[in-house]
């Protein structure tokens, strides 16, 4: 099964042009796993393992409560939450300030009960865990150095936390990334995750703008280029502070500012928003060239799959 993408169906284009509607904070952009369909073990290239100062937390999340309380925050953006001792209080803390889509995702080797009922306690809205496979022979060819049972088990035990709690409207996602190892194992990951009562979102791969291979993607020249969704909605601040281009900019290839000097709305309307124009007139040739030559846009076209509509959330 793969996942293909639309392109006559495409609805994704539309800008943020004032303020971001998602925001990616990088509070840890440790890992504690290598997995195939990712670049992180190449991290130490492009930037150091750190956690971001909660100084430089705070002001992000005091800037989006009085600008945008419910834009989505993904409180990771390249690690796992669970390496992050405080993870907890920091969503605590975003909250507090009224912000209304505070998101996680994670491996959930390390997302022990314990850690579950804090980041729960926390007020998290969305959990998403990715398994990405149904068996754990081709788990261990994805995400090398994991658990199966472990992170099943974690999830598991993260669905009975959030059933003890009354009126909580906090979703759980597992989530399967597509690709040619485990493909074959899309329906038996969604008859098990079903069985489970465990919502379930399939998601084409990503390149990592072209740092890993994904063959579901053709090349720019194959297809009528349309502007990507996540450069059009999205920031994504670095542990350090510095403004990655876009969400698959994972290594900060290209540095669109430092949070740490300036605040997001200006970094939003800074060099951003020339890159935002030059996707929304079609000016691909003029763009940096990670961005030139990168497929990944195609992704936030395909058809993702929830397996409980009535629970559906992006």
């Amino acid at each position: 099964m793969t996942l293909k993408s639309d392109f006559g169906k495409a609805n994704r284009t539309e800008e943020a042009a004032a303020f971001p509607a998602v925001i990616l904070i990088d509070n840890c952009n440790a890992c504690n796993l290598r997995c195939s369909m990712c670049d992180h073990k190449h991290m130490k290239r492009y930037r150091r393992v750190q956690l971001m100062d909660m100084g430089l937390y705070q002001k992000l999340i005091d800037e989006i409560a009085r600008e945008n309380p419910q834009a989505r925050v993904w409180e990771i953006f390249f690690g796992d939450p669970f390496m992050c001792r405080d993870i907890a209080s920091r969503i605590r803390y975003a909250k507090e300030k009224g912000l209304r889509n505070v998101v996680l995702n994670s491996n959930g080797v390390l997302m022990t009960p314990e850690r579950a009922y804090a980041v729960i306690e926390a007020g998290l809205d969305a959990m998403y865990v990715g398994i990405d496979a149904a068996t754990e022979e081709t788990y261990n060819k994805i995400r090398v150095g994991g658990n199966f049972k472990r992170a099943v088990e974690n999830v598991i035990q993260y669905r009975n936390l959030l059933a003890e709690r009354e009126n909580d409207d906090q979703k759980l996602f597992v989530q399967f990334v597509v690709s040619d190892i485990n493909e074959h194992e899309v329906d038996d990951f969604k008859a098990f995750w079903k069985e489970e009562e465990i919502n379930v979102k399939i998601r084409p791969k990503v390149s990592w703008a072209g740092l890993v291979d994904a063959t579901n993607l053709q090349n720019n020249e194959q297809v009528i280029r349309k502007p990507c969704y996540w450069l059009m909605q999205t920031i994504n601040v670095c542990a350090d502070g510095r403004i990655a281009l876009c969400s698959v900019d994972v290594h900060c290839r290209v540095n669109c500012g430092d949070a740490n000097e300036q605040s997001i709305r200006e970094l939003w309307q800074g060099r951003l928003r020339d890159y935002r124009a030059m996707h929304r007139e079609g000016r691909f040739d003029d763009l940096p060239d990670m961005c030139k030559r990168c497929s990944d846009w195609q992704s936030g076209y395909a058809d993702f799959i929830i397996a409980d509509d009535s629970k559906k959330q992006g």
